[in-house]
């Protein structure tokens, strides 16, 4: 199964000084713990998780100033940045920190002292990053389609020192309109850290994937503990459902969909800024600044998950309004509200305006007027069953704890009021309204944990908070029964890593250092793929997909997003649709279909362990125009004979 390698110890040591530390010095400069003046101060825990949150944002949105700048980037200016940073927060927080330390507390004055909440939230926290990581113990290469793209565009990152336009020389494309947050923030962890770890993009996307994994279920906590009202065992309660007691997020690790657990990152952190600068009684530009920055760097890290940020205000912008109607000038907190989504658009509107001239506005378009296929739209919008996303016994704790917080009026009813507003917008049609298919029931799915695992927190914390404010020891009880249960649970996470989802096999991996040695640069492989979302794109179904970007030849299945960017060559998009409907009717032996092959310049074929619907190996095996090369277990390479003949070579 693999072994926990030294990359993997050394990055994973790495990521709180990569993720962290540039957070950290703009939470120090921007809000330092003294600045809350009676405001409700956020406890060490929280400061920690919203400044990984605030440097999530801060990369991508940096690298696309730096890019409109002609700037590059690379491991200097990177791990300059950290210094810089470090330092700010030494210089900032290091006295305080060290005023603490040197307090002359006997013991027992220092153990009274001890969160408890927090130190749990920190024992949760290691075992949730530790399962993760153990599930991708020797997985060297991201699962399912998504991670191809991902892994590519990280990459061109990496070659290009930033964002780029051309996506030569793995597929012939010439614009880039893509939500690119995750992919940013890897190849930042990647100049920070790749020279120490030798772990190579491949390996890094995966690496990261699940620490994002890990702080996507963190950030929950700050947010617990304020729509709570400052009960901290609600947040760690809520880490602890999210994390180790519904499938997702864990489950992304198996579709690589890591630009939406990017964005679902970013999300509570901005929902927690945006009320801190709305909620404190003066204005104060320093948490309108903060407050910006993740907003703007959800605007580029996903675009859907950029709605449910706005389906939160929804419910929160008129309840502030009414609970402030007497203590606070209504048209003053507008103004804020207007200040914090002019300014975070300032910020984003350049890549926005890129995005919008690309073929995403055609998408738009399709789906607003209504021009998309019904049953395309019924297909891809499907409802699949919720307990795939969250056990049903936690979805009606959640729906109890929903109406418990509306009976209390805490501000933790927003979360349910939330969720409605966001299925709402995600099936309009329900309202007469239209747009459906923009944002899948899939999608909003894959984000159940947050109001499940929020509501649930809430409920559960409260009886522990009251369990250990009434009994002595209470406290240490609350947390041996949260530990107790996330031990528990551990096993079941451990198995949720699907080996279904994986095209790239060790053995692929294997043929695929065979493939850089033993044919031309100029070969061109024929994939297994098929035409997937209505027809509408070609997708790959096994490892001959990753051929370009991990053997340097070429194939007949580009990364999907080929069909949403523009193209250096005119008609590609056709191109590779209709290259596919062509043999979908044919043998691969016949004559005629060699004859086209030899036609598209394809010198070369490739079978992955997991197969696919395009590729018979025992015909190609038996046909006299294909020479089989390479043979181990399911996957073989064969070479297209020339039009001349000729023999096979030996190998």
């Amino acid at each position: 199964m693999g072994e926990i390698t030294w990359g993997t110890a050394a990055a994973t040591l790495a990521v709180p000084f990569v993720f962290l530390l540039p957070g950290w010095a703009l939470l120090s400069l921007l809000l330092p713990s003294e600045s809350f003046h009676g405001e409700q101060r956020p406890d060490v825990a929280s400061r920690l998780i919203l400044a990984v949150g605030i440097t999530l944002s801060l990369v991508p949105i940096g690298l696309f100033l730096l890019y409109l700048a002609g700037l590059k980037v690379g491991p200097v200016a990177v791990l300059g940045t950290l210094g810089a940073s470090a330092a700010v927060v030494l210089w900032k927080d290091g006295p305080r920190v060290a005023r603490a330390w040197r307090r002359e507390d006997s013991w027992r004055q220092r153990l009274a002292r001890l969160d408890v909440p927090q130190l749990t939230l920190a024992a949760l926290a290691v075992l949730i990053l530790g399962v993760r990581l153990w599930v991708v113990r020797g997985i060297n290469i991201g699962f399912w389609g998504d991670s191809y793209h991902h892994t590519v565009i990280t990459q061109l990152f990496l070659d290009n020192g930033g964002l780029f336009q051309s996506w030569e020389p793995y597929v012939p494309l010439k614009s880039f309109a893509y939500h690119y947050g995750f992919h940013a923030n890897t190849a930042f962890f990647q100049w920070a850290t790749g020279w120490l770890t030798g772990n190579p993009t491949t390996r890094a996307v995966v690496l990261v994937g699940q620490v994002l994994n890990t702080y996507a279920v963190l950030a929950l906590y700050p947010l617990g503990v304020r729509l709570s009202g400052g009960n901290r065992w609600a947040g760690v309660v809520a880490v602890l459902v999210a994390g180790l007691l519904t499938p997702s997020p864990m489950d992304y690790v198996n579709w690589g969909r890591y630009t939406q657990l990017a964005g679902q990152a970013i999300l509570p952190v901005a929902i927690w800024l945006t009320m801190e600068a709305m909620e404190t009684r003066r204005w104060d530009p320093r948490r309108l600044a903060l407050a910006i920055l993740p907003l703007a760097g959800l605007a580029v890290t996903h675009y859907r998950v950029l709605v449910l940020y706005l389906a939160f205000l929804v419910p929160y912008i008129p309840t502030l309004f009414w609970a402030r109607r007497k203590e606070q000038s209504l048209p003053a907190l507008g103004l804020r509200l207007a200040s914090l989504g002019l300014l975070a658009m300032a910020l984003s509107v350049p890549w926005m305006w890129n995005l919008w001239l690309g073929f995403y506005s055609r998408i738009v378009r399709g789906y607003v007027q209504q021009t998309v296929s019904a049953a395309w739209v019924s297909e891809y919008n499907a409802l699949g069953s919720a307990d795939q996303f969250a056990p049903y016994a936690l979805i009606v704790l959640a729906l109890a704890a929903a109406l418990w917080a509306l009976w209390r009026r805490q501000q933790m009813a927003l979360v349910a009021l939330w969720a409605g507003v966001a299925f709402l917008l995600t099936n309009p049609h329900i309202i007469g309204l239209p747009g459906t298919g923009l944002i899948t029931n899939f999608a909003l799915a894959l984000a159940l944990y947050i109001p499940v695992a929020l509501l649930v927190g809430n409920l559960v914390g409260s009886g522990l908070a009251w369990m250990a404010a009434r009994f002595r020891g209470g406290g240490l009880a609350a947390a041996g029964a949260v530990l107790l249960v996330a031990v528990c649970a551990l096993p079941t996470q451990a198995s949720r890593l699907d080996r279904n989802y994986q095209l790239v096999t060790p053995a692929d991996e294997v043929a695929m250092s065979w493939i850089r040695q033993n044919t031309p640069p100029e070969a061109r492989f024929l994939a297994n793929g098929f035409l997937a979302y209505n027809n509408s794109v070609l997708v790959g179904s096994d490892a001959g997909w990753w051929i370009p970007f991990l053997t340097g030849r070429d194939n007949t299945v580009p990364p999907m997003l080929y069909n949403t960017e523009a193209s250096i060559v005119p008609g590609y998009r056709d191109e590779v649709k209709e290259l596919v409907l062509e043999l979908q009717g044919r043998k691969l032996g016949d004559p005629e279909t060699v004859g086209f092959l030899r036609e598209q310049g394809i010198t070369h074929v490739y079978a992955g362990e997991k197969g696919g619907p395009l590729l018979d190996a025992a015909e190609l095996d038996a046909s006299p125009f294909y020479c089989l090369l390479y043979h181990d277990g399911q996957v073989r390479i064969w070479s297209v004979r020339p039009e001349n003949g000729g023999e096979c070579p030996k190998f």
